[in-house]
């Protein structure tokens, strides 16, 4: 299903746990259904965010939030039992930021303590996933849940929440579950709390067992974090390469101060094929780019380093089976 190009997600029991809201969906967004029954299978971190996105349009356009403040900590496999057995509060933040890379790459999940606050912050670092409104709002949701769960506590309510995209014209359910200001157009997705939360007792702490797991997720995120990185910055250095008239390994390998075999040899030390990871940034890309009305079909194939806008129509097609021209009338379409 994934290929070993892609940053990746893990199924763990989320999927099984929400097959019923999943199943309709999965082939629509490149998805096999084994993913609804195989906890270690990993999923294309593109693939993931995308079915939340259909599931915004032809479900419940803030199935984010709705999903995410269900969701128990034990969905998120190891990641979110070492959480919830963390012995302090600290401990347990400390663990949604560090970990996380072991349940998803492409993601980062940080905590700091600015002040008289505590202020926990997500955001998807893949530049080819634009449209993310859906994953954003489930793992704001997730956080909020996942703190009212490990407090006991079921009215732990932030002071403030950020989110990176614009307000939705429905936000009656934001305003309803995190009951506090909220921001839009933001820099990052952000939920704010007291300096007080720091002292807030882990009701389902459980020592012995945070013992055991926690040396096994750091030496997951040993094995995974340096393909999320290398994976993360070689995304960034192609979407701005092709603008220039195309994405070839030399480019890229200046672009990010390396020779070609060191960067050939880095990629293939995590069996990714190059060509293939520029297949995907091109292609999530034009479907950033064309479902959008900020740029003409010839600058999107321009800007995606096609010297003729008739090659990129016939790469358009090839992706996705349907003109430039009909995807973008099809996302109006979905917005309306």
């Amino acid at each position: 299903m994934s290929r070993p190009s892609a940053q990746t997600i893990f199924a763990e029991s989320f999927f099984r746990v929400n097959a019923q809201l999943f199943a309709p969906f999965l082939a629509e967004a490149g998805l096999d259904e084994r993913i609804l029954h195989t906890p270690d299978v990993e999923i294309p971190a593109a693939n993931y965010v995308e079915l939340w996105e259909i599931l915004g349009r032809k479900v419940d356009a803030s199935i984010g939030l709705r999903i995410g403040i269900q969701t128990v900590s034990t969905a998120l496999g190891a990641y979110g039992q070492t959480i919830r057995s963390a012995p302090t509060m600290l401990l347990a933040l400390r663990c949604m930021s560090h970990f996380a890379v072991v349940f998803a790459h492409a993601i980062r999940v940080d905590f700091e303590i600015d002040g008289g606050q505590v202020i926990l912050s997500y955001q998807c670092t893949d530049p080819t996933i634009t449209r993310r409104r859906q994953d954003s709002e489930f793992t704001i949701g997730f956080f909020l849940s996942l703190l009212r769960e490990i407090t006991e506590n079921p009215r732990l309510t932030p002071q403030r929440a950020d989110f990176e995209h614009e307000r939705p014209t429905d936000w009656s359910l934001h305003r309803d579950v995190l009951a506090c200001p909220l921001h839009f157009k933001q820099t990052d997705n952000r939920l704010y709390f007291p300096i007080e939360l720091l002292e807030m007792p882990v009701r389902t702490a459980d020592p012995r067992l945070f013992q055991a797991l926690e040396p096994f997720l750091e030496q997951q995120r040993q094995i995974r974090a340096p393909v999320g990185d290398l994976l993360a910055e070689l995304g960034r250095h192609i979407a701005s390469s092709l603008s220039s008239g195309g994405a070839s390994l030399e480019m890229v390998a200046q672009s990010m101060g390396l020779g070609p075999r060191t960067l050939q040899r880095r990629l293939a030390e995590h069996q990714v094929e190059f060509r293939l990871l520029v297949e995907d940034v091109r292609r999530s890309l034009a479907e950033a780019y064309v479902a959008k009305d900020h740029y003409s079909l010839t600058e999107v194939a321009l800007l995606l380093g096609y010297a003729e806008c008739s090659s990129f129509s016939r790469a358009f097609r090839r992706w996705t089976q349907v003109s430039p021209q009909q995807y973008r009338l099809q996302a109006k379409a979905n917005l309306a």
